[in-house]
């Protein structure tokens, strides 16, 4: 009797939040958008729904990339690999077409200046707040500054996804673990200011732990301390977007964790009004639940 009653309220709650999800994604796919981020997660959350990418392509600058708003501010390392995961979202089993490789070109011409010999002398003997190896580089947010961790995470996960191999993958993970918070998790460029440990972040975080998954071992420390970090942090959190960073990164990692994560992110899901949503928040969340195959876990555990 108690088996039957279970039963019945499971299959009563996911009748109820089928169309929910039905109607969030039928408000994705309409939502106006202008930032790229926004219009990138947008695209992937509603892949299945729309092959239409001449927006996004419009939006690509000259040089390759793209920029946080379509013609509006310099090129940006994050918002490119951004773009080069929604167009293959859209284009999941095409070769390599022109404007995707032009923007990879345009990525292999950015490098953090921490490489420059002129800021590796300056960080060698004048500027010692910061803690970091300056061998190990990544990518910038933007030409003509230092690697940081979100754009050096996303652009390896844009290789990733398009099967795309480089020699700097290798040296933009090391950048990642020379980053690393000593507690676990990954704050938005270095570890240590001051001679003060910073905090982690969890979107942070997240995204350099998808970027990892697949290239280090689950047993490596920083892994294992990052992972547990997620779950503690994201325990109380009431951010959508975090949420849906974190579900995502546990997963990758089979992390028990991203159980009760997406248990949660779907429960919100089924009780929000979507228009009151920021548009990337929403996004975020629908591909938590339904993660593209790029995203899924694989690799090494």
């Amino acid at each position: 009797m108690f088996v039957h009653f279970e039963w019945r309220r499971c299959v009563s709650r996911l009748k109820y939040r089928v169309p929910t999800l039905a109607a969030i994604l039928d408000h994705l796919t309409a939502a106006p958008v202008r930032d790229t981020e926004s219009r990138a997660l947008q695209i992937i959350a509603c892949r299945n729904r729309t092959h239409n990418s001449d927006i996004l392509l419009r939006a690509q600058n000259p040089s390759g990339a793209w920029s946080a708003e379509p013609n509006a501010g310099p090129d940006n390392c994050f918002h490119t690999a951004l773009a080069l995961l929604a167009l293959k979202a859209l284009l999941p089993n095409d070769p390599m077409p022109q404007h995707v490789a032009h923007a990879f070109a345009w990525l292999d011409s950015i490098v953090g200046v921490e490489n420059h010999w002129l800021w590796k002398w300056k960080f060698r003997y004048f500027d010692r707040q910061v803690r970091f190896d300056r061998t190990k580089t990544g990518w910038p947010w933007v030409e003509g500054t230092v690697s940081w961790v979100a754009p050096t995470a996303m652009v390896m996960l844009a290789h990733r996804a398009w099967t795309r191999d480089s020699l700097r993958l290798l040296t933009a993970t090391r950048m990642l673990m020379d980053r690393a918070c000593p507690q676990g998790g990954w704050n938005a460029g270095n570890s240590e200011v001051f001679g003060v440990a910073l905090d982690p972040h969890p979107d942070f975080t997240a995204m350099a732990l998808l970027a990892l998954r697949g290239v280090l071992d689950r047993n490596e420390a920083i892994i294992a301390k990052s992972l547990d970090y997620l779950v503690l942090r994201l325990m109380n959190s009431e951010s959508l977007y975090s949420l849906a960073w974190g579900a995502l990164a546990l997963d990758a990692w089979s992390h028990t964790g991203s159980v009760d994560l997406t248990r949660r992110i779907r429960d919100r899901l089924a009780s929000i009004d979507p228009s009151l949503v920021p548009v990337r928040a929403l996004a975020m969340a629908v591909i938590a639940c339904e993660p593209p195959a790029f995203l899924k876990h694989g690799g090494p555990q």
